[in-house]
């Protein structure tokens, strides 16, 4: 017969608790990995972090709070504001929230943070509710035909560089499955320019946080003329040269209505130092790189202008006729709406998919992650459609008609 006390079948056993043994070993780090810790953060996240610190700071003065450290009512009232907003998706707020989190952390005098529970449920309710809504909010894809038409809208805008601005962008990043920050963060030495297409360098790529470097091609259009990156990319850099855009700034700028460049230095924008203080004269080369990027609710804002411009161009069309042409995105006055800068990006998957590029190359350039849910959610609407037997039926038809 045991001599221990039988425990029944569901009974919690509380086992005391034996705090660890801590040695001067646990507490060591090796100046080698100091080294790594001092020089791991990559640039372009480094840029990330300031910009986000630099929001955050500018949100708290206009507000009269204090930015650091602030308290846990501050960052409540941060995060409502950026979901009440209705300009942030759930990513979005979730990065802003870590970066404020983590800059609170690493420079308050005591090292605190303020409370993050109520804050992290906050984001985890918008994100639900966020992914009930989104297929409703997906950007309709910009296909060949809208594109062209778009483009088409540039070369008939009347303001000085504007249009020239706006087609490259288009183009470019129509071409290039660019995400809107990649178009934002674009400088000058990052695009060379050759014949026969464009050499392009990113860095800083979401799923590269290593800080490797992303090189791509885009080649000429010689089949299409009006779509051609090279030749929309040699015109705006043309028009740039004229107005001495700075070439170690960002690519696609603000211009003003004289069609010069425009610096975005106010009371608001002005960089800040890491406690709050508006710098005067000490701003840096870093600080004016920032600065000159437009962020990435104005490349949304243009590429959505130009949608909405160009369908007044095919308006006189019937809707049949409309999908007859080939468009998708201008289709109708609810698409043409509804076009953000993620319908330039995967109507240049989509374009690669229908010539049968393997996927896994799309991917690769467009980066998006190993079995992203986005990836696998744009590749499976291709391959319904280039499956399904009255495509086929449909092609075959057509092709009798030709002939």
């Amino acid at each position: 017969m045991s001599t221990e006390a039988e425990v029944m079948d569901g009974e919690v056993v509380e086992m005391p608790f034996v705090a660890p043994k801590y040695t001067a070993a646990d507490f060591v780090i090796t100046e080698d990995v100091v080294r790594l810790l001092t020089e791991s953060n990559v640039e372009s996240t480094d840029r990330n972090y300031r910009a986000r610190v630099g929001m955050f700071q500018r949100w708290c003065a206009d507000r009269g709070r204090v930015a650091l450290p602030c308290t846990t009512a501050t960052l409540i009232e941060y995060v409502g504001w950026m979901i009440l907003g209705g300009v942030y998706d759930p990513n979005t707020v979730s990065a802003y929230h870590s970066t404020v989190v983590t800059w609170q952390e690493r420079e308050s005098t005591e090292h605190t943070r303020p409370g993050t529970m109520q804050t992290t449920k906050m984001i985890a309710d918008f994100r639900k509710t966020r992914s009930a809504t989104s297929a409703k909010k997906q950007s309709p894809t910009v296909l060949e035909p809208d594109l062209e038409k778009m483009l088409v809208h540039c070369d008939e805008d009347t303001r000085r560089g504007v249009g020239l601005r706006d087609a490259a962008m288009l183009s470019v990043g129509w071409h290039l499955l660019s995400r809107r920050i990649d178009l934002a963060r674009l400088v000058p030495t990052s695009v060379v320019l050759h014949a026969d297409g464009i050499a392009v360098r990113l860095v800083g790529h979401r799923s590269r946080e290593d800080g490797s470097g992303f090189e791509a091609w885009i080649p000429a259009r010689d089949d299409a003329p009006q779509l051609c990156p090279v030749h929309r990319m040699r015109a705006w850099l043309d028009y740039g040269r004229m107005i001495h855009m700075p070439m170690d700034q960002a690519l696609f700028r603000a211009l003003d209505k004289a069609g010069r460049l425009q610096v975005r230095l106010t009371p608001q924008t002005r960089p800040r130092h890491r406690d709050g203080r508006p710098k005067e004269d000490e701003i840096s080369r870093e600080d004016w790189l920032d600065l000159s990027y437009l962020s990435n609710e104005t490349v949304t804002a243009i590429v959505k202008a130009r949608a909405k411009l160009s369908f007044l161009s095919v308006l006189h069309l019937t809707e049949e006729q409309r999908a007859e042409l080939g468009y998708n995105a201008l289709l109708n006055e609810a698409t043409a709406k509804a076009v953000t800068a993620q319908g330039i990006r995967v109507g240049g998957a989509s374009a690669l998919r229908a010539a049968y590029v393997p996927e896994d190359q799309i991917a690769e350039m467009a980066d998006w992650q190993k079995d992203a849910a986005a990836m696998r959610r744009h590749f499976h609407k291709i391959r319904i459609r280039q499956l399904s037997p009255w495509a086929a039926a449909r092609a075959d038809r057509l092709d009798r008609q030709k002939t």
